[in-house]
């Protein structure tokens, strides 16, 4: 955020700012939103194949 120079209103900074471009990615890639978890460690995928393999080799350690 910055300040005006003449008022004390505050103006976003660019839109093209690191934060906003990964928060945008994670959106895209469910990460964020997802409508699929995984069953270990809570991240959200679009796909239910991507959320299935997310901790795989965590639940074939446990299996064993």
């Amino acid at each position: 955020m910055i300040r005006e120079e003449e008022g004390s209103v505050l103006q976003r900074d660019r839109a093209n700012s690191t934060y906003e471009l990964l928060l945008k990615k994670a959106v895209e890639e469910g990460r964020i939103g997802g409508a699929h978890r995984c069953r270990v460690c809570g991240m959200r995928f679009n796909e239910p194949g991507e959320a299935a393999n997310c901790c795989e080799k965590v639940l074939q350690h446990n299996r064993l």
